[in-house]
């Protein structure tokens, strides 16, 4: 990291002015520190507090991608590279090395093309051998932490649940809160007439169901409306023709206005209609009875299965 320029000058202090009179003595009129010595235009003008470790710009990403390194050992020969006869067989050693003579004028070179083709036959052996003893480290490595990623999965897998999540977990279902704790009920040869019995009950009590419903359609199926004849007179009976239209009278009982009193346009063309509390005095003071037809008619529907 740079140094730093001191951003603040010291300015002369009390003692070090000299004083003369009581006119030329300086007096400090503020405790705030001096103003800063340097102009606008240094870098330091503003005091920028700097860390104490020095942070270095990062290394651009490269872009791209690498290629798959080349399997030096793949080969077609029955001996593996690494093997001692393959290296034999690439690194031959002369049968007869012929010393130059004495008044050879060519010797110092002759003698160091040998020694230049024992050091790379000695290299390319290590070479081979180290690259081989890479490979196997490096395999190795990887099939290390290959296992310990799937140690560690099915140690994770088979953990017992965190106590937290045992406390917090009131949203999961009895069957899967048994599964979970393997309580689950026994499976066996003696539990199966009991489970037969309790699945019988089951669909009987869906066949049940079914039937009833289709009991009420075949009831109802009369009132149904098929055609547009059947159509047009629920809605004349609803609501009524251009020449006898709906009317309302002043209890807020609909009907045709040809019957008489039903003049109204509407069902609050009365008084107001009754609220819970007349509905309650009724029931108190006995005018009930039709209301306990209404429930009697419910209850025989219940019972006899049909419609009245």
């Amino acid at each position: 990291m740079p140094p730093r320029i001191p951003v603040r000058f010291p300015w002369p202090s009390r003692s070090t002015v000299p004083c003369v009179n009581g006119r030329n003595a300086v007096r400090n009129f503020t405790s705030t520190p001096p103003t800063l010595a340097l102009g606008p235009q240094s870098p330091n003008y503003i005091d920028v507090p700097k860390p104490l470790q020095p942070t270095f710009p990062l290394s651009p990403q490269p872009k791209g991608h690498l290629p798959v390194p080349r399997d030096v050992f793949k080969t077609r020969n029955r001996h593996p590279k690494q093997s001692p006869v393959f290296l034999a067989r690439s690194t031959r050693v002369p049968k007869d090395a012929k010393a130059p003579g004495p008044y050879s004028r060519d010797a110092e070179y002759r003698l160091y093309k040998q020694r230049l083709a024992d050091t790379r036959r000695s290299a390319l052996r290590d070479g081979v051998k180290q690259l081989h003893d890479r490979k196997l480290t490096n395999e190795a490595l990887h099939l290390s932490k290959i296992k310990a990623s799937y140690a560690d999965m099915r140690a994770r897998a088979s953990a017992p649940p965190r106590e937290t999540d045992v406390l917090t977990a009131t949203s999961l279902s009895p069957g899967i809160r048994a599964f979970l704790a393997g309580t689950l009920p026994n499976t066996s040869r003696e539990n199966i007439p009991k489970r037969r019995d309790a699945y019988h009950r089951r669909h009987n009590r869906v066949y049940d169901q079914r039937r009833a419903q289709l009991h009420d359609l075949y009831v109802n199926a009369r009132t149904f409306i098929v055609d547009e004849a059947q159509l047009d007179d629920a809605i004349e009976k609803t609501f009524g023709t251009e020449e006898d239209p709906m009317g309302w009278n002043q209890s807020g009982v609909m009907g045709r206005r040809s019957e008489g009193g039903m003049e109204g346009l509407s069902p609050w063309h009365g008084a107001m209609p009754e609220g819970v509390g007349d509905m309650l005095t009724k029931l108190r003071g006995g005018e009930g009875v039709g209301l306990a037809k209404e429930r009697a008619k419910k209850v025989a529907e219940e019972l006899t299965g049909g419609k009245m």
